[in-house]
């Protein structure tokens, strides 16, 4: 995972800093409001949660995880299932296997190999 001092923020490039918002600590680039690029943190260790992302590439990770949210909230597996499976259908290590770093291109083969889990392939 990438450090605090190796954050550039994905839409401008520049610098991210750690804040503190109503639902915790997160990341976000020097320019705010200008430039609204974020990331979030672990709230104890205050490590980012993936990748700085353009805003792109951000939604394209809402849609995964909203998709694959689907296989461990009331689905067929728990979570920890659902994330030993995503690692391997995504052929991902363990600490790559987070949505928070996937590609466009990443997300959108998620998607479509949720889909395929959910219909029966």
């Amino acid at each position: 995972m990438p450090t605090a001092a190796d954050l550039r923020c994905g839409d401008c490039g520049d610098t991210m800093e750690l804040r503190r918002a109503a639902f915790g600590w997160f990341y976000g680039c020097v320019n705010y409001p200008v430039c609204k690029g974020i990331v979030s943190a672990h709230q104890e260790t205050k490590e980012p949660m993936g990748t700085p992302a353009n805003a792109e590439t951000r939604l394209a990770r809402i849609r995964a995880h909203a998709a694959f949210d689907t296989l461990w909230r009331g689905g067929p597996l728990t979570r920890k299932e659902a994330y030993r499976w995503l690692r391997k259908v995504m052929q991902k290590s363990y600490e790559d296997g987070h949505i928070g770093r996937f590609t466009i291109t990443e997300c959108e083969a998620l998607i479509e190999a949720v889909k395929k889990l959910k219909d029966g392939g």
